[in-house]
């Protein structure tokens, strides 16, 4: 096979292998015991992974009415007698509010002998949404569109969302009080900070009014916010209003799968097909532009240091962010592929060679394609084009020139999201 048809096979087996209804089914599977204690069993599901995961339930004897499943794609669902609101992301719509609502209302009628479980997936801080009733909608989403093109990162922005909700950073799990909580978690976050995960709903959380009002002055956002969200934080900092729980006494919560789980599992599909697997242990959080050259650089060093006759795979991972400054149109992996692609004279390798840079939600900005792929041909036909590379990427339009010289990696949604993933193959057979 080529070394196009090897990366999709080893991407899309992994994808097969950590479905996320299998990674549920089996944790269930193998504690049967745990859940039959239970009277009754209020399954909620929400986030980009919200209807696999809930699709992996088995449902059992004492599961209680029908589960509530909220997310932002609809996939194909196994079990018809759901409940099924599909809202928005990245920024929340009524729908999101209508859903969180329905949820407590769902939960609140449980009691000390039940168990609320909470199938949680990246995207929930968007798709599960319920600002305080002085906030209204639309000053939400304007301040997550502000924070989301100012540069910050995922958990700063999940900092000011938490103490913009009546559900996140822990309030979520008040609820369900006094019943117990379980949370499954796929995690989305890179260093797997549960707080962070969807804003952390069931988990206590460290942060406070103050740092939220820090993070909007450090992306120079005052005077860009709502009176109504800046009145609220300001209460929260006077301590007329509750911060976020710091502890949480009825609630435990798991990750089953993330990004490193990802990672080694495509170490091991590469390693079947024959490959070297080398996983680098740095996470890819920085710029996208400068992290693909990082990992250019890292690519030529692992190159040099192993023996030729090999066919060596080089796996990272990571959740780049992208400082928006054109008007182009693209995402984060899609921008990481172009950079790397923009330096494709430091490869001097005469070794066959490919580059995926993937969302493995499918979903890479607000576009249709999960990421870039880049190898020899994607040079020839950049060369080809006499297209000013530094000009696309200047103006943030890396999926229009990837488009032009056939680069774009298109999977559609993958019903799962632990972040991002990069494979390079390299045959030097």
């Amino acid at each position: 096979m080529s070394l196009h048809e090897d990366v999709n096979k080893i991407y899309r087996n992994t994808l097969e292998k950590l479905k996320p209804s299998d990674v549920i089914n089996r944790y269930i599977k193998l504690h049967e015991d745990y859940f039959a204690k239970f009277k009754r069993i209020f399954p909620v599901a929400f986030g980009k992974a919200a209807i696999p995961m809930m699709n992996g339930f088995p449902l059992l004897s004492n599961t209680y009415k029908k589960p509530i499943v909220v997310t932002n794609t609809k996939t194909s669902v196994k079990n018809e007698n759901i409940d099924l609101y599909i809202s928005s992301h990245p920024t929340p719509d009524d729908i999101s509010v209508k859903a969180a609502k329905k949820i407590i209302n769902y939960i609140e009628d449980s009691n000390e002998e039940d168990l609320v479980l909470f199938l949680i997936s990246g995207g929930g801080s968007s798709i599960l949404s319920l600002p305080p009733i002085n906030i209204p909608l639309k000053d939400k989403i304007r301040l997550t569109e502000l924070l989301l093109l100012s540069g910050c990162d995922i958990n700063e922005l999940n900092i000011v969302r938490k103490h913009i909700s009546d559900i996140k950073g822990g309030r979520l799990a008040q609820y369900a009080s006094p019943s117990k909580v379980l949370s499954l978690i796929i995690s989305d976050v890179i260093d797997n900070d549960m707080s962070a995960i969807a804003s952390g709903p069931t988990v206590p959380d460290n942060s406070t009014f103050q740092d939220a009002e820090n993070i909007i002055k450090n992306y120079k956002l005052s005077d860009k916010v709502a009176a109504s969200i800046k009145k609220h934080i300001k209460s929260g900092i006077s301590r007329e209003i509750d911060d976020t729980p710091k502890t949480i006494n009825n609630a435990e919560n798991l990750i089953l799968c993330s990004n490193g789980d990802f990672k080694h599992e495509i170490a091991s599909q590469a390693l079947a097909l024959g490959y070297k697997s080398i996983v680098i242990k740095e996470n890819f959080i920085g710029e996208a532009r400068s992290e693909a050259k990082k990992l250019l650089k890292i690519i030529l060093e692992k190159n040099q240091k192993n023996t030729l006759d090999q066919k060596i795979a080089i796996i990272s991972g990571g959740e780049t962010i992208v400082n928006i400054k054109g008007s182009g149109k693209g995402g984060r992996n899609q921008e990481f592929a172009l950079s790397f692609l923009s330096e494709h004279k430091k490869i001097y390798t005469n070794s066959d060679w490919i580059l995926l840079s993937v969302g493995t939600d499918g979903i890479d900005g607000p576009t249709d394609a999960a990421g870039g792929l880049i190898n020899k041909t994607s040079i020839k036909n950049y060369i080809k084009s006499g297209l000013n590379i530094d000009d696309y990427l200047e103006n943030n339009d890396s999926y229009t020139f990837l488009d032009k010289i056939n680069s774009l990696y298109k999977t559609g949604p993958t019903g799962t999201n632990v972040a991002d993933i990069q494979i390079i193959l390299i045959n030097n057979i």
